[in-house]
């Protein structure tokens, strides 16, 4: 389980007294996709004797050919792999004052002052906005270390916008 978090110091607004506010990024990532790396390597091993055996056991040339076309495909596979991987992960930025979350298909935000209730179920993490408005995040790899941080920062930085202070 990987974990991108940073901490980031902004101003706030153009107030006579500017403050700073903290701000911290969790990357929640979605499950490695291991069965297309194998379907691609096995691919790629096929395309690659396909390749040499033509030339070694004096075979049809086209089995050399339809062995590029497999390699060709494998690498594919793995380019399309990779990429549908880095795009579906979800980015949740946590302020002060609220949270923005960014995914691959909805953007939502909200302030801490308008939540009313959170909620967890041991893969998921609801954030109520009244009886009307939620917002769900979803784990989908279980429970991981980067949900584990995510909860604990959310319940901080809620605790201290209703002037809640933990114990030191």
């Amino acid at each position: 389980s990987r974990l991108e978090s940073g901490r980031a110091e902004t101003l706030r607004g153009f107030e006579s007294h500017p403050r700073r506010v903290s701000s911290r990024t969790h990357v929640l990532t979605p499950p490695l996709p291991l069965r297309a790396v194998a379907v691609a390597a096995a691919l790629a091993v096929v395309g690659a004797v396909l390749i040499v055996l033509p030339v070694a056991l004096r075979l049809p040339v086209a089995l050399a050919v339809v062995g590029w076309v497999l390699l060709i495909g494998a690498l594919a596979l793995m380019v399309v792999a990779a990429v549908s991987w880095r795009r579906m992960r979800v980015v949740v930025e946590f302020t002060d004052s609220g949270y923005r979350i960014t995914g691959p298909v909805a953007h939502e935000e909200g302030d801490w002052a308008d939540v009313t209730k959170v909620t967890q179920a041991p893969t998921s993490l609801t954030i109520h906005h009244g009886p009307e408005r939620r917002v769900r995040l979803v784990s989908q790899r279980g429970v991981t270390a980067e949900m584990v941080h995510l909860t604990g920062d959310l319940t901080r930085r809620l605790d201290a916008s209703r002037g809640y202070h933990g114990q030191p």
